[in-house]
């Protein structure tokens, strides 16, 4: 069945970009029925990797979400088979107009990299998600429609953006521009059907496709695989097509040349193209006979000499080809077929490559062990010609040889990662980005690439009925889970030692009196360990106990924690004070950072790095001390350490706690983002919840979304408009509706001031319509739209309160913000 899949991209040039703005906007069952079932090169564009938006899954948001999310597109795509590029846009949150988001994105800059991968893939067909007007909504997505189309003209023009003519690419004048017609059918001049059944996955195109959505886990996209007839619905922009019509119009390559010997109209000599044209004629007919062989032929000695056949051939016609002045396009089409042969024929002789290594975090100065895997799973014997090991340490070799059918070979190779080596880290955060755009490295070839290349990679070529084919894989740590199996994990290169300053974020009230409790936590994948002296760096006048400490990490896996005491100077100021760990190693290496991995059972496995830095944000605050309160979490905000830095303790509220437990030992119960969503014990014991408030208690709900409004959990009607109300514009003016309320008066005075210095977002889920008994508190407006009202809603309900607040806490209480914690101090004290 694989060689029957990949004999389809076979004899045909077709290649296809879709762009659109983040992960989950790509249309999955177009990419599905292009790559799956009709062989041809699809990608997909994202412009962002997501940043700002939420997190179902766990509690990772901007830079953390970013690389989630890019490892949910590579997921995808492992089921569609597309590829997947991006531009150096950072997510910086939700935008109303193209205007807006053009301010963190700059259009020139953004294009130049939609021009790079469209010089880079060279589709005959772009297809654009959005239309580029505001019917598309979201900002972001207006411009990923104004980009496409402007990047559709741009490309193929020589004089825009030398310099990557200078680097080596060639301009590339795609030849069809579509856009989707998801949201506006009217407009549609083709539909494709991605419902057909295609028997060699036993699966429709759609079906592929919505189990490539689900890896969306983070946006909550899982979706069922539906039976039966689905449309893809697109309209033709642009052609330069002379004999296109969208009125008789069947197929998105009608009018374009997707023959191999369609790339070979540049040769002035023609004899030379006459031959060439000859040997492609030929290669299609070796292609055609291995097709008619059928899948049920795969690992058969006749399919395996048709394909040598169709590879010898090819490359006959690539020789051919090789010198002319005009072989850079049939060169790079004859390689893709070559590539894709390749893995054919190695398909069907039963050729298997892997690679492991004996450990997935590795130090620099750490011996390694590979071993790489050659299984000849077909009935002839093979001969292996070359077996490289690529690594930090270099390039190594090793033995080659015969391999008989049936055997399986194993190669041991030993290096030593280099004491330069440098952490393995995604290419876009190795430099400080801005505040809409990550640093593009130097290296032009990590540039739109989702992550950068593995770390330990195998080359591996066989000589296959008189043919050689390349295999390439990247070495894994690979482990048995008794629960899921067998795991893979690729291997990091890591610091020698990983620090940590909790938390990062702390409260200091102006005026405050006592020590700061930090915790240094540190830890090692050293072999060896690491000892070593750690203290703290203060700002002037201020004093840590101890001055010092000394570690002793004996071993890998070893980890330490420290606490230290602060004591500001007593003359402090209002403002923010950045406190960060160094730990000195008896080598003398210095180290600044940690890292956590970010490790979901549906995705690649991957590093965040973050500086062991703590800022203690100081400014006047009032807490009510006396308060008890209890936190029922959601989709991963960060609350009881916001109350915690509060200098109040939350007790988190599970299943049972919600069942039975005995809710009157609290105050006012916190809500966590999205708990109705996520935390289904909170349904299904909301009305023992009710109970509570009605009794007295004070109920805080953070956002939620529309399964909440629509489940009427709360005690009298509030309701949400689709799409919702919010407000995207951090810094939109706040007014406050009735000053006198006591969420605005005790135990802090809540004025305007403290609605600045917001990040990214007011809130968002604000209700539209609520019951006459809700209070709304706050009312605010992005530029040129009328008041919301619903960010901030109180109930009396019995002798209790019920609060709900679309405010974005979840993203400012994170980032330091003093208005939020004074703002969350005076929610947490409303009530008995």
């Amino acid at each position: 069945m694989a060689v029957g899949r990949l004999l389809r991209g076979l004899g045909s040039a077709k290649r296809v970009l879709l762009i659109g703005a983040h992960p989950d906007d790509e249309d999955t069952s177009l990419l599905a029925w292009l790559e799956r079932g009709r062989g041809a090169d699809a990608a997909y564009l994202s412009l962002s990797r997501g940043e700002g938006g939420q997190n179902l899954i766990g509690p990772e948001l901007g830079v953390g979400l970013g690389l989630v999310r890019t490892a949910e597109l590579l997921a995808a795509r492992e089921l569609d088979g597309a590829e997947q590029f991006f531009t150096r846009a950072f997510d910086f949150g939700y935008s109303k107009s193209a205007e807006e988001t053009f301010r963190f994105w700059p259009e020139d800059t953004l294009l130049a990299d939609l021009v790079r991968v469209v010089r880079v893939f060279r589709p005959q067909v772009i297809v654009s998600t959005f239309s580029g007007t505001p019917r598309d909504g979201h900002g972001q997505h207006q411009v990923a429609g104004i980009l496409a189309r402007e990047a559709f003209d741009a490309a193929g023009d020589p004089q825009r953006y030398p310099q990557q003519i200078a680097e080596g690419l060639r301009p590339w004048t795609p030849l069809k521009l579509y856009r989707s017609t998801r949201f506006d059918p009217d407009a549609t001049t083709l539909q494709i059907e991605t419902g057909e059944l295609d028997p060699l996955y036993g699966r429709s195109y759609h079906q592929i496709a919505m189990a490539s959505r689900s890896r969306h886990r983070s946006q909550d996209m899982g979706r069922i695989e539906s039976l039966g007839p689905q449309q893809t619905s697109l309209q033709l922009l642009e052609s330069r097509v002379a004999s296109d019509s969208t009125a008789n119009e069947t197929s998105m390559f009608d009018g374009v040349d997707t023959t191999l010997t369609g790339a070979l109209t540049a040769f002035a000599d023609t004899d030379l193209r006459r031959r060439l044209i000859r040997d492609l004629d030929a290669y299609a007919e070796a292609i055609a006979a291995a097709r008619l062989a059928g899948p049920e032929a795969a690992q058969s000695e006749d399919l395996v000499a048709q394909l040598a056949e169709a590879l010898w051939r090819l490359r006959r016609a690539m020789a051919l080809a090789q010198d002319s002045p005009a072989a850079a396009e049939p060169i790079f089409v004859l390689e893709k077929q070559e590539e894709k042969l390749e893995r054919a024929l190695a398909e069907a002789a039963g050729i298997i490559v892997d690679a492991f290594g004996d450990d997935d975090l590795v130090v620099p100065g750490q011996d390694v062990e590979i071993e790489v895997q050659i299984w000849n799973g077909g009935g002839e014997s093979i001969e292996v010609r070359r077996v490289e090991l690529l690594s930090p340490a270099g390039r190594q070799d090793a033995a080659t040889g015969p391999l008989s059918a049936g055997a399986l070979s194993r190669r041991r190779f030993r290096l030593r990662i280099p004491a330069s080596a440098v952490p393995t880290r995604a290419y876009f955060l190795r430099a400080p980005q801005t505040a809409g755009l990550y640093s593009w490295p130097a290296d032009a070839a990590e540039r739109g690439r989702p992550l950068g290349p593995p770390v330990i990679e195998v080359e591996v070529d066989v000589l296959v009925a008189g043919e050689l084919v390349r295999r390439r894989v990247e070495a894994v740590y690979r482990f048995a889970d008794q629960a899921r199996g067998e795991v893979r994990r690729p291997i990091h290169v890591v610091p020698i030692l990983s620090a940590s300053l909790e938390p990062r974020v702390a409260v200091r009230p102006l005026g405050g009196e006592g020590s700061l409790r930090l915790t240094a936590s540190l830890s090692t994948q050293s072999p060896g360990g690491v000892a070593g002296r750690l203290r703290l760096l203060v700002p002037d006048g201020w004093s840590v106990q101890p001055a010092e400490a000394e570690l002793d990490l004996s071993e890998s896996g070893s980890s330490a924690s420290f606490d230290f005491a602060v004591e500001p100077r007593p003359d402090l100021q209002a403002g923010s004070y950045a406190i960060s760990a160094l730990v000195e190693s008896a080598d003398g290496g210095t180290y600044r950072e940690g890292y956590t991995m970010i490790d979901y059972p549906h995705i690649r496995r991957s590093v965040l790095y973050r500086d062991a830095v703590a800022n203690v944000n100081t400014f006047p605050l009032a807490v009510d001390r006396g308060r008890r309160v209890g936190y029922v979490p959601g989709a991963g905000d960060a609350m009881v350490g916001a109350i915690a830095a509060l200098g109040l303790s939350a007790d988190v509220l599970d299943e049972r706690a919600l069942a039975a437990g005995d809710l009157s030992d609290y105050d006012v119960v916190v809500l966590g983002i999205r708990s109705y969503e996520t935390n289904p014990a909170l349904a299904a014991n909301n009305d023992r919840l009710m109970e509570w408030v009605r009794a007295g208690g004070t109920l805080v709900v953070q956002y939620q979304q529309y399964g909440y409004f629509n489940g009427d959990f709360a005690p009298y009607m509030l309701r949400a408009r689709f799409p919702h109300d919010r407000v995207a514009d951090e810094s939109a003016a706040v007014t406050i509706l009735n000053s006198e309320h006591r969420v605005f008066r005790y135990p802090n005075e809540i004025e305007a001031d403290d609605f600045t210095g917001w990040v990214q977002e007011r809130g968002l889920y604000f209700p539209h319509e609520w019951d006459e008994r809700y209070e709304p508190l706050l009312a605010m407006a992005d530029p040129g739209e009328d008041p919301k009202r619903g960010g901030l809603l109180v109930a009396e309900y019995g002798e209790g309160l019920y609060v709900y607040t679309g405010l974005s806490l979840f993203r400012q209480l994170p980032a330091g913000v003093p208005g939020a914690y004074r703002l969350l101090a005076n929610l947490l004290s409303l009530g008995r």
